[in-house]
């Protein structure tokens, strides 16, 4: 059965209800007041990842290659504090 959110008008609260899809639901959960409505939910649209030519893992191969070249310059700019021993 589908989730559905609501939002009670009253106390403000959101929450979900399983129920059929021809079925309501009248009261809320949390002050039991009948001054509710059906939050709306986006659906799920499934995308096809489109493919620019690069092989699987070769951006991750250039992130990890540029992340090395700056922990390299922040090695040579970091200044070492001394001990306080």
């Amino acid at each position: 059965m589908p989730r559905y959110t609501y939002k009670c008008s009253d106390c403000e609260e959101v929450f979900d209800v399983v129920h059929g899809m021809n079925d309501e639901h009248f009261t809320c959960g949390f002050c039991h007041s009948r001054n509710i409505h059906k939050v709306p939910q986006m659906p799920h649209l499934a995308r096809q990842a489109t493919s620019k030519g690069d092989k699987v893992g070769d951006k991750v191969k250039r992130a990890i290659e540029e992340n090395r070249a700056l922990l390299k310059e922040e090695r040579k700019i970091r200044v070492e504090l001394p001990d306080d021993d």
